[in-house]
């Protein structure tokens, strides 16, 4: 992907956390664009504490031409402080355990850390040829990458040739304004020439049990105001940095129902 243009695996890692939108939310700077889709079920959480959560993420990325995307260097993706990431027992995957393997041997090394998994479709550049379209499995773990906690995205084709590589989303807690959660990512150290992806469908969902009691990686509340049925707020907001341009900022606005 010229070194990091997979940025629709980067939006769709933008679901960790995303609430319910009923169309699609679109960024366009110059000719390159951005367009993500989601939905989340129930779509009725609680107004005080969190509910777990299942997102359905669609996420196209495409310049106006119809040429090849600018190499995305980088990402930051900020979730609202009413999303949540719980971790807590749930199973780590190290980086390295799924480094260059197919997605059998990925869920055979960490079934018991999946946390999402879904389909892309992407173009294959090689040198003195027209792009070549293939798809495959993508995957989405909880892990660990240089010792510090991340979101594994690992994808996974068969076609001209078997290929696989792994993203890293580190994770870290923030406090500015209405957000509390930071997932950022390097593309270049973790992709190679190989292509670029520009669609993914992807399911992120996942319940477990730790001591006894019953958890969910992906959880959301409510914050409307007492009295009243629902609300709108800024749920998250993720940055994309490309080469040799101005990064681009996408804004993702909420609409919650209150269940009592």
């Amino acid at each position: 992907m010229g070194r990091g243009r997979a940025a629709a695996i980067a939006v769709g890692l933008l679901a960790l956390g995303i609430a319910s939108l009923a169309a699609a939310d679109t960024v366009q700077q110059g000719g390159l664009r951005v367009t993500v889709r989601a939905q989340v079920q129930p779509n009725k959480l609680p107004r005080t504490g969190t509910a777990p959560i299942a997102v359905f993420i669609a996420g196209h990325i495409a310049t106006r031409e119809g040429s090849l995307p600018p190499q995305l260097e980088a990402m930051r993706i900020r979730v609202n402080r009413h999303g949540l990431l719980d971790r807590t027992g749930l199973a780590v995957c190290g980086a390295e355990e799924i480094a260059a393997t197919s997605t059998q041997r990925a869920l055979g090394r960490c079934a018991e850390a999946l946390v999402g998994s879904g389909r892309f479709w992407a173009k294959i550049v090689l040198p003195d040829q027209r792009p070549y379209p293939t798809r495959g499995r993508l995957l989405v773990f909880n892990g660990a990458h240089g010792g510090r906690p991340a979101v594994l995205a690992h994808i996974y084709t068969t076609k001209p040739f078997a290929s696989s590589f792994t993203v890293a989303f580190a994770i870290r807690r923030v406090s500015e304004g209405p957000y509390g959660t930071e997932l950022r990512a390097s593309f270049p150290e973790a992709l190679g020439e190989w292509g670029f992806v520009d669609r993914i469908k992807l399911t992120l969902r996942r319940k477990f049990t730790f001591r006894g009691q019953r958890r969910s990686f992906f959880n959301a509340g409510c914050p409307a105001p007492k009295g009243t049925a629902g609300t709108v707020f800024p749920l998250a907001h993720a940055s994309f940095y490309f080469a040799d341009r101005k990064p681009i900022g996408l804004a993702i606005q909420k609409s919650c129902g209150v269940r009592e």
